[in-house]
């Protein structure tokens, strides 16, 4: 099992770059970055070489999704920003080597078109597939909950599910963040059973609250069983928020519920 933190969440008490040493430290394998843009591919490949970790995942930029926009992935009318925020990520892609590369579909605003937005979606995503089919990298989609993130394109994995199948790329795959599926009041040992084959990456926070596993309800002994018995490869991230000196008394739990 490879257990991934996702620092721009946690350790958000440190300076960013300081941050994937403190994943080493605290027992984490690898680390996810949303958006790594504000530091250079050099810094950030001075960091994770001091702290001895791979980069797992990125987003490609999202214009203005995170402060709340509709994002730019979806939106015919954004389609040159995107290919824009394509381009920009090429050297992060190329010299940080990411292993999953992944796309925000966007929210939908009070005009637009669900049906007009996702073909623009398969679209962009065609185009990403395309453009890194050289890289050892797969593009996902991540569904996101529309109860946090109102009017987004593609809450359910379903929804992920329509998509690939216009995408159609063999580099194309499920990235599901259990945290949103369970927001959705989606079947989560059902989707570990239906999508075992797509599932190219994993995420995980409790509920309620977006916290640590034991904050909140959710049966994760039981899902890191059925990640195993599947003979998953991947990794799983944790992507909550949380500071240095927060307790991380939940992963050596995890380490030792893969070796058993």
């Amino acid at each position: 099992m490879k257990l991934a933190a996702n620092i721009s969440m946690l350790f958000s008490d440190l300076a960013m770059l300081d941050r994937p040493a403190a994943a080493k430290e605290k027992g984490f394998t690898g680390i996810e970055v949303q958006f790594p843009y504000a530091q250079s591919p050099e810094d950030w490949l001075q960091a994770l070489e001091k702290a001895g970790l791979p980069l797992v995942l990125i987003n490609l930029p999202a214009g203005d999704f995170m402060q709340g926009g509709r994002g730019l992935a979806c939106h015919p009318d954004r389609e040159e920003a995107f290919d824009q925020a394509l381009e920009a990520s090429l050297p992060y892609i190329e010299q940080l080597k990411p292993q999953i590369v992944n796309v925000l579909a966007g929210r939908l605003g009070a005009q637009d078109s669900p049906q007009t937005c996702e073909q623009q979606l398969v679209k962009n995503l065609k185009k990403v597939t395309q453009r890194l089919q050289d890289h050892s990298i797969t593009v996902t989609c991540e569904p996101i909950n529309n109860l946090d993130q109102p009017g987004y394109l593609t809450p359910r994995v379903n929804d992920w599910a329509r998509v690939a199948q216009a995408v159609e790329a063999d580099n194309f795959g499920l990235q599901l963040d259990i945290y949103h599926a369970a927001r959705m009041q989606e079947d989560i040992p059902q989707l570990l059973t239906d999508f075992a084959e797509q599932l190219a990456h994993l995420q995980f926070a409790d509920v309620p609250g977006r916290g640590a596993p034991g904050t909140g309800s959710l049966a994760f002994n039981d899902y890191w069983q059925q990640l195993q018995a599947s003979g998953y490869q991947g990794w799983i991230a944790a992507e909550f928020s949380g500071n240095y000196q927060d307790a991380f008394t939940w992963v050596p739990l995890i380490h030792g519920a893969f070796q058993q």
